[in-house]
């Protein structure tokens, strides 16, 4: 009996951490009462159906106050690779909106409780509908079920492969936002120089009050003609941060 309470404990905190960084489940608009009651529920389920592997015994409270911080940080770890791909998204917004003159208006955005700008809240709403399309909450529910058949509890390998996931799955949050943002911000910088040249050529038109709307102008219709490329490749990405869930619970593993 103590040994399956141990294991809903350590259940517990794996699905905690998720709870803490993942899409959907992090969200703010989900009162805290509710995800502890969900945690909970989905905690018992697994405890009931999946067996948890154990590679040391737990029986000091010191082994086991750190096999249920090891746990929480385990799932934090995996939530966080979803996370990087929204973070991703919603920094290709960000940059779009600095380019259209969209940059001094944010607006909240309910999920993370933070100011984002418009394009950037935009991008973010159509890669979370993506994300909701392709089940990717439940695929993370289910990695954790999957997980404890290859990372047992205290049995993480936090060396320098994991490390360097990290770091790689972090440098390429940068590398999708500027892939993101790239036709948008060339087709500005396009608009610019010829509005640069209008300037030279026109020199009674003002190029302040005409550039602005313009900018938003070809920054809105690039972003409509090339709206089913977006959702395509958002689609990619999200495939792609399925590979790199696989290959954290296999980098972790033992």
């Amino acid at each position: 009996m103590t040994f399956a309470f141990n294991s809903f404990l350590m259940v517990f905190g794996r699905l905690s951490g998720l709870f803490i960084s993942a899409p959907i489940f992090s969200s703010r608009q989900l009162p805290g009462r509710m995800k502890i009651l969900i945690i909970i529920l989905l905690a018992g389920v697994i405890t009931s159906f999946v067996p948890v592997k154990f590679a040391v015994s737990l029986d000091s409270p010191a082994y086991f106050i750190a096999a249920f911080v090891l746990e929480v940080f385990i799932g934090y770890c995996m939530g966080f690779i979803a996370f990087v791909v929204f973070a991703a998204i919603q920094l290709a917004g960000q940059l779009m909106d600095m380019q259209m003159g969209f940059g001094m208006v944010n607006v909240l955005d309910p999920q993370s409780g933070t100011q984002i700008p418009l394009m950037g809240n935009f991008c973010y709403l159509l890669a979370l509908l993506v994300y909701l399309v392709l089940d990717g909450h439940h695929y993370l529910l289910n990695a954790i079920v999957q997980s404890y058949q290859i990372i047992p509890v205290m049995g993480a390998d936090l060396g320098s492969d994991f490390m360097d996931l990290m770091v790689r799955v972090t440098i390429y949050m940068f590398v999708i936002a500027v892939q993101i943002s790239a036709p948008i911000v060339v087709a500005l910088m396009i608009t610019n120089v010829a509005m640069g040249f209008i300037a030279r050529t026109v020199p009674q038109m003002n190029v302040f009050i005409v550039g602005m709307p313009l900018n938003i102008m070809v920054g809105l219709v690039t972003l409509f003609v090339l709206l089913p490329i977006y959702i395509w490749f958002m689609g990619m990405l999200f495939a792609k941060f399925l590979e790199y869930l696989d290959a954290l619970l296999l980098t972790m593993g033992i």
